[in-house]
């Protein structure tokens, strides 16, 4: 079922240098690049605001880069900024990425004061090698003490965790696993390592460990502790789950702000500049329609591409709601790529069709056929 209200990703691009990992868009600021960032933010919020009225905003999720690495006083102005955007009487959820190495007491206290409901920290491990293996300024007991202030500051707050580091074991998993929980997270991000080869560790080509059982044990390990796994990736208690992602994965209109960042409007996907300089840029053009790129889905696309997105979470494919959407013919096509996939991968209770735990292990495989019926 499709939320009511508009969702808005705000990408903020800058870090404190780059991670040997990372492959998404940030930049070490230079001076005078945090207010010219500023600047063309505001531009772009007022060309929606021209284009959308007064919309009313349903989730915010601000991710970078390292928003937390902003300072005081360029937080209070985005914060001024994003208020203009519309209407926030019906707002459900705020999320703010931080790392531990910039996340301060007055900032929390910023963000409680404003709108934001809870912290995405991006601790990865709270194993000392592994963090130095992947390049990251903090230690285990710095992003421990960051989950106790977000906790104290009265948000909610979920832990970004990395699987299949270099050196890692499944005790150390464990322990990271086990010590997020504890320091009071309330929601699981648990991301297999991937390198890109044009990052620092693509580059390396350092010999990767399997990821299987590090999967395979979150997903026996955090429903255990009451963080139910409902989607590929994430793991929160009943409620607890982070609505802004689902946005993406039941297919609602979400608002991409920034640099490099990805929307989807009316059944479009499209992108927004790739750097500062080039965003900067197009803000003082005032932001011509070629500086955006994307595409749009044809109905049959949309379709196949809800099915898959929705098999990424633990609800799956609700068959009445499909048909109404994107017909019936679809959906049997659908069922049969489906009936074709071991009854040990897929839950089937008649009215919907979702991934089992073993599904979500080969998610992979299944959704590459059912891509495949973008081209029938």
């Amino acid at each position: 079922m499709k939320g009511k209200g508009l969702c808005v990703y705000l990408h903020v691009p800058f870090c404190a240098g780059k991670c040997g990992y990372c492959s998404f868009y940030s930049a070490v600021p230079s001076a005078g690049d945090i207010e010219g960032y500023l600047d063309a933010l505001a531009a772009e919020i007022a060309l929606w605001r021209d284009r959308l009225g007064v919309p009313a905003l349903r989730t915010l999720y601000v991710g970078g880069g390292t928003p937390s690495l902003l300072p005081f006083g360029a937080w209070k102005r985005l914060i001024a900024l994003l208020e203009g955007l519309g209407d926030w009487s019906a707002l459900e959820e705020a999320t703010a990425e931080a790392n531990p190495c910039s996340l301060s007491e007055g900032l929390l206290a910023l963000w409680r004061s404003s709108f934001f409901t809870r912290v995405s920290l991006g601790v990865q491990s709270l194993d000392d090698g592994e963090l130095k293996a992947l390049g990251r300024r903090h230690d285990a007991s710095l992003a421990l003490r960051a989950i106790e202030r977000v906790v104290r500051a009265g948000l909610r707050v979920g832990a970004d965790l990395i699987f299949g580091v270099p050196g890692q074991t499944v005790r150390s998993w464990a322990a990271s696993l086990r010590g997020v929980l504890e320091a009071g997270a309330q929601h699981v991000s648990a991301y297999q390592l991937t390198l890109e080869p044009d990052t620092p560790m693509g580059v390396q080509d350092p010999a990767l460990p399997d990821g299987y059982p590090f999967y395979r044990y979150a997903q026996w390990f955090l429903p255990r502790r009451g963080l139910l796994q409902y989607e590929i990736a994430s793991f929160a208690p009943p409620g607890g789950e982070c609505r802004h992602n689902l946005a993406y994965w039941r297919q609602e209109d979400v608002l991409a702000l920034g640099p490099s960042a990805w929307g989807y409007l009316a059944g479009r996907r499209y992108a927004n500049p790739g750097t500062l300089d080039a965003y900067v840029g197009a803000a003082r053009k005032g932001f011509p329609g070629a500086e955006q790129t994307g595409e749009t889905l044809t109905p049959r696309g949309r379709g196949v591409e809800a099915a898959i997105l929705a098999l990424r979470t633990r609800w799956g494919i609700d068959r009445a709601d499909f048909a109404a959407r994107w017909g019936l013919p679809l959906l049997r096509e659908v069922e049969s790529v489906l009936g074709a996939v071991p009854s040990r991968h897929v839950r089937d209770d008649g009215q919907s069709l979702a991934l089992t735990s073993a599904g979500m292990r080969v998610g992979n495989a299944i959704w590459a056929e059912l891509l495949a019926l973008e081209e029938a």
